[in-house]
């Protein structure tokens, strides 16, 4: 295998990879540890292929395996396909009769049906992915009907019916039975028990730590400098840690269901966490649709909402959805947290920190890597 790689420049990411003769495009990248990048290429012909990057160059994984990951050899055996590899981490796969498989660590499993468990507060207004089965590095899903609202050339005339819609579940959140919805207990999908599920807070502080991490991934990567990046991480730690959540927050790390935060406070309460366009799915009959719940938690709502106005910026610069387009979803967003109590600072605050995320993000993206200043001069620019 050959590659555009620069050797003297170790962490920078080839835009493409030539495998067996075939050039393939470098979809992702993620940060695998100090010096060390995974990467995700793609093509045609070959499929999804994977493999890291460090200082002695690129490494290249046999086809449809992962050492760390002991589950997806026999799932691609039992005639499944691959829909997206992160090296050592997780991959996906879509099987034979249309469910889709999560392969994940030795011992990891638990957390992805943990997760489940925990946006079951979700179902009131969408439908969820349903545990078919599971073993330790294994979860199979069922699929959830419709496309995703990535996609306007799909929903075409209903794209913003599908988006009043799915922002109408997101605001039923915590409505109905299951953990972050009321007291009581409930099912840990394959426990067959009751047990008083603790669901986790991610408070303000934890946001600035996640950004704070995300900051030291992509410093190698990232063509902002370090003082512009931690001088924008500065202003809105300072905005988020200082806002009306503070002083509430700062007492818990855990919550057991039905707790007094949520009584005390009603935009605090259930949250994805990583809410964006290709989460949700629409369905004309069926509705919204929610995906990769594992990250649901409770948490300051406007943080959903503000990950989705972000994402609606960057599409737009993407070109990947028109102004209009992007415009008709800002307005929803705007409609359900007027509905829903929630300040429009705390939503444009957590935008800010999503588009900076973002830039350390698409920091190991190569056909983005160029654009991610965009991301921070907006992210500027919304300072309140």
């Amino acid at each position: 295998m050959s590659t555009n790689l620069d050797h003297d420049a170790a962490m920078h990411i080839p835009g493409t990879v030539t495998i067996g003769g075939t050039e393939c495009p470098v979809r992702r990248a993620w940060p695998a540890g100090p010096g060390r990048i995974a990467w995700e290429a793609v093509d045609s012909d070959l499929g999804i292929r994977a493999g890291y990057l460090d200082e002695s160059g690129l490494r290249l994984l046999e086809a449809d395996s992962d050492p760390k990951l002991p589950g997806l050899a026999g799932l691609l055996e039992e005639g499944g396909r691959l829909i997206s590899h992160r090296p050592g981490k997780r991959a996906v796969v879509q099987l034979p009769d249309g469910s889709f498989a999560k392969s994940v660590r030795e011992g990891r499993a638990d957390d992805v049906l943990t997760g489940q468990r925990r946006a079951e507060g979700f179902i009131p207004g969408f439908a969820l992915p349903q545990v078919l089965r599971s073993d330790s590095s294994t979860v199979v899903l069922s699929a959830v009907p419709g496309v995703e609202l990535h996609d306007p050339a799909a929903l075409g005339a209903d794209w913003a019916r599908a988006w009043a819609e799915a922002l109408g579940a997101w605001a039923k959140a915590g409505s109905g039975p299951g953990p972050g919805s009321g007291p009581g207990p409930g099912l840990v999908p394959g426990s067959g028990s009751a047990s008083q599920s603790i669901v986790p807070i991610h408070d303000a502080a934890a946001e600035v730590e996640v950004l704070k991490t995300w900051r030291d991934r992509a410093l190698p990567v990232l063509a902002a400098g370090a003082g512009e990046l931690d001088e924008l991480i500065v202003e809105v730690s300072a905005e988020l840690i200082g806002g009306p959540s503070r002083e509430r927050t700062t007492e818990h790390t855990t919550e057991p269901e039905g707790g007094a935060t949520s009584a005390r406070d009603d935009t605090f309460g259930l949250i994805h966490r990583d809410l964006h366009d290709k989460q949700i799915m629409w369905d004309p009959v069926a509705g919204p649709g929610l995906l990769d719940v594992d990250t649901a938690c409770r948490g300051e709502r406007a943080l959903d909402l503000g990950n989705l106005r972000a994402h609606a910026l960057w599409r737009t610069e993407q070109n990947l959805w028109t102004t209009a387009q992007a415009a008709a979803v800002i307005d929803e967003i705007a409609r359900t947290a007027s509905a829903a109590g929630i300040d429009p600072a705390r939503v444009r605050v957590y935008e800010r920190v999503t588009l900076i995320r973002l830039a350390c993000v698409y920091a190991f993206r190569p056909a983005w890597r160029n654009r991610t200043g965009w991301l921070l001069d907006i992210a500027r620019s919304l300072q309140s």
